[in-house]
């Protein structure tokens, strides 16, 4: 495997869609996490966890990153789609798109996945028909996004037709995102257990650096450090590994329930850990409802999804000072989180209310780790209030607003609000005593 091309490739779609049986279909290796091994898919019948599954395609090793469809399980959906340069967007032929397809496409545009195709599944279910009326939904949901000339691919997992068409069109996008193999280890984890003899393997795509057997790493935030013990990818044991490769990791001396999703492997001391980041959000234009100060929001860094507060600001002498009203598509904010996560500036960042019925678009919007403040300081907002002294025509001059003129230069271009509700801006500062 050493001699091809590592990329990753989402399997995104609504529940049971068909995504597992098509990868199934194309896959040639399973992992340890792959196709509805855990318990209670099998029991529920659904994905209900990542699943990781390998092949190959002509120079690359794929492997398909299978992301629950269930509305409930945006989350882990959203974990997928932070470790992959490619997606398959799978809609089922006899039910159409629905709310979660829509879902995906916000998610993987958000996080910038650039290439993408479209499996229309289960044709074998449907007439000739009902599918070019399934395929002219899809192209008008895909209409002014950034995938609206995406190829579609018509499957059946079952026969087996189009799988190599599929494969194909997968081709003929996939462009492997550049990978930092320099800088530190960067490897967030997506699953964690036991092995016995052997202690606790640890599963992940590393985004950043290398790691080699008899390494010292840390899980972050944990805290714990550990030996590298031995390396897998797919079941071949490897002696190093990098940016992009898909792997196993045996750290013997951390415990697989210490462990959770989202957590980092990674060099020591190389991550930050916070409960608190400035960002600048750009809200989803797809979503209805309002976004308020202090919002209790589910907050994606990265891989790990925490509960979290937006408090919005705006630059005033200097300060960062909280502000009462949204009013644009896009602002600075504060987000505060109920538990530290570890994070690196850049790191993209999603908003989702999954308290929401899943009828409705559920992701606020995106940005990125931008600061992260050792000690966060946010104001309250400031009313200043000034006295009218004189009038001329359409000019205005105003003492108290500000105590000197370098404060007034600072001001021009803010709003005013008079008494009586006329409004204005401030043109120019008056004098050196801040008129």
């Amino acid at each position: 495997m050493d001699d091809l091309v590592p990329v990753h490739v989402g399997l995104m779609g609504h529940i049971d869609h068909g995504k597992t049986a098509l990868a199934t279909a194309l896959s040639e290796k399973v992992s340890t996490a792959g196709l509805d091994k855990h318990p209670q898919a099998q029991k529920r019948g659904i994905t209900i966890d990542l699943g990781f599954t390998m092949f190959r395609l002509d120079m690359y090793l794929v492997t398909l990153v299978d992301a629950p469809g269930h509305a409930d399980l945006i989350r882990s959906v959203v974990a997928g789609s932070n470790i992959i340069d490619a997606a398959i967007l799978v809609v089922a032929a006899d039910e159409g798109p629905k709310i979660q397809t829509g879902e995906h496409l916000v998610v993987l545009q958000t996080m910038g996945v650039e290439s993408l195709v479209v499996a229309i599944a289960k044709t074998d279910l449907v007439a000739e028909e009902k599918l070019g009326v399934v395929e002219d939904r899809v192209r008008s949901i895909l209409r002014g996004t950034t995938y609206e000339g995406a190829e579609i691919i018509r499957v059946s997992a079952q026969r087996g037709d189009g799988i190599k068409a599929l494969r194909d069109a997968l081709l003929r996008v996939l462009k492997p995102r550049e990978r930092d193999v320099t800088g530190p280890l960067s490897l967030p984890i997506d699953h964690a257990f036991p092995v016995k003899g052997h202690g606790t393997v640890i599963t992940g795509t590393i985004q950043k650096g290398r790691i080699r057997t008899g390494q010292i790493v840390e899980i972050a935030p944990l805290g714990k450090t550990g030996r590298v013990r031995s390396i897998q990818t797919f079941g071949e044991r490897r002696d190093a590994a990098a940016a992009g490769d898909r792997v196993g990791v045996n750290v013997p001396e951390v415990s697989d329930t210490e462990i959770t999703r989202g957590d980092y492997l990674c060099d020591p001391g190389s991550m930050a850990l916070s409960d608190a980041f400035i960002t600048q959000l750009s809200i989803n234009p797809l979503y209805r409802g309002r976004v308020t100060k202090r919002m209790t929001v589910s907050v994606s860094v990265g891989m790990p999804t925490v509960t979290g507060q937006i408090l919005p600001f705006k630059i005033v002498d200097d300060s960062r000072v909280v502000q009462e009203n949204i009013e644009s598509m896009s602002f600075a904010a504060a987000l505060l989180l109920q538990k530290p996560v570890a994070t690196t500036i850049g790191t993209k960042v999603l908003l989702l209310r999954t308290d929401l019925p899943p009828t409705q678009m559920r992701i606020i919007g995106s940005g990125k780790v931008e600061e992260i403040p050792t000690r966060l300081i946010l104001s309250k907002p400031r009313v200043r209030v000034g006295k009218v002294q004189r009038i001329r025509e359409n000019d205005v001059l105003v003492e108290g607003l500000a105590s000197k003129k370098e404060v007034a230069e600072r001001l021009v271009g803010s709003f005013v609000h008079a008494a009586n509700g006329e409004v204005g801006i401030i043109k120019q500062p008056f004098g050196t005593r801040g008129a």
